[in-house]
């Protein structure tokens, strides 16, 4: 009979977790470049181009990395499934315990490797996704009927708006009630096709109902003279001048929500620079809490793939298995959704939503291994 150590169990176990880990990961990598380039391929088919192929090849390859991410949990999940059914079904685990070792040794060493897994993905990968994912949408914004550019910095919100004339280049010095709904410190650059200067808009405030702007106590200079509102035929109150503008301020918080295109390593930085504009970043604080409980996340997902693989007496086949698994990571993914929208909102705090699933899981993961190991 074969003696076996720990350290060659060890060797064992975490080469067949990582085969496992392999094998699923490149699974739902093919599902992630096709679907993506599917969707990459119905978007570009009518902007007459004649390298489609290359330009959605070069889109599905600069998105994936964020779909990764992603779908991380469900990789780890059904990673975690994969390996515990296989050393179920090869009786792997009497051979631990005849060699006097616990019987949680094959469920430790995957999950400290999916933990390293978790840090790994925060400290390299996101800042690869972030600025992947950034050069995505420029080069989607190339295609794009919309020509508005919007960009929040520390010298505040600016905006280029292309109108039939010229353009138009907004700078607010911040926002009111988090909701763009209302903007202070308003100056608007009305330039011509040319870029040369026509007039120039100052106001304190700006308020915006959808796509009409309203300006108190606006001043207009133009090239030769200064207007005072009350000089001018607007139609309007002295003290208020009204415009159309093609940017629409439903859409107008959503250039600020996509968290992906935000590092780790940049996220606090930018909540500061988001908050001292006035915006809360909500959604950006509940990303960095994603990120910092990621780890945590992959660690609780394999101590779930053992609830019905090791936990069970009777054996299904592995697809039976991937089954269950599909179910509980759907119901996770709307747990944990669940939580996040009971934190923003403001019913519980942001970090609070975010940490509760995992600690959940991973307390109740934790009761049914004890049960386990007490078998």
């Amino acid at each position: 009979m074969n003696t076996f150590y720990p350290s060659k169990l060890i060797h064992y176990f975490s080469k067949e977790f990582i085969f496992s880990l392999l094998l699923v990961f490149l699974v739902f990598l093919s599902l992630s470049l096709l679907i993506n380039s599917v969707g990459e391929l119905v978007y570009l088919k009518d902007k007459k181009l004649e390298n489609i192929i290359w330009m959605a090849t070069v889109l599905t390859l600069a998105k994936t990395p964020t779909t990764i991410i992603e779908l991380s949990i469900f990789i780890f999940l059904f990673s975690g499934i994969l390996f515990f059914v296989k050393i179920q079904k090869n009786n792997e685990v009497n051979t631990v315990l005849l060699s006097g070792i616990s019987k949680t040794l094959p469920i430790l060493i995957p999950s400290i490797i999916s933990f390293i897994c978790g840090l790994l993905i925060i400290l390299f990968l996101t800042p690869i996704s972030s600025a992947s994912l950034n050069f995505y949408e420029q080069e989607k914004r190339i295609y794009s009927s919309n020509d508005n550019l919007i960009v929040m910095n520390k010298m505040g919100l600016w905006f280029m708006e292309n109108t039939s004339s010229g353009y138009n280049i907004i700078r607010a010095d911040k926002i009111e009630n988090n909701n763009f709904k209302i903007l202070n410190n308003v100056t608007i650059y009305n330039l011509d096709r040319g870029f040369n200067f026509i007039r120039r808009y100052d106001s304190e405030k700006i308020i915006i109902n959808q796509k009409k702007w309203s300006m108190i106590k606006a001043q207009i200079t133009q090239e030769k003279e200064s207007l005072q509102p009350d000089t001018i035929n607007h139609n309007t109150s002295p003290l208020k001048i009204s415009f159309d503008s093609s940017i629409d301020i439903n859409n107008l918080k959503n250039y600020f929500t996509d968290v992906n295109t935000v590092s780790f390593w940049a996220m606090l930085k930018t909540i500061k620079t988001l908050n001292s504009r006035g915006y809360s970043a909500e959604e950006l604080k509940v990303k960095f809490h994603k990120y910092l409980s990621l780890p945590f996340y992959l660690l609780a997902m394999i101590l779930v793939s053992t609830t019905f693989t090791m936990g069970r007496n009777k054996q299904y086949n592995t697809f039976m298995y991937l089954f269950y698994g599909t179910i509980l990571g759907v119901c996770i993914y709307f747990l944990n959704d669940l939580s996040i929208s009971i934190g923003l909102s403001n019913k519980l705090p942001l970090a609070t939503s975010v940490w509760s699933p995992v600690g959940l899981i991973i307390i109740l993961s934790t009761i049914n291994l004890i049960r386990i190991n007490e078998r």
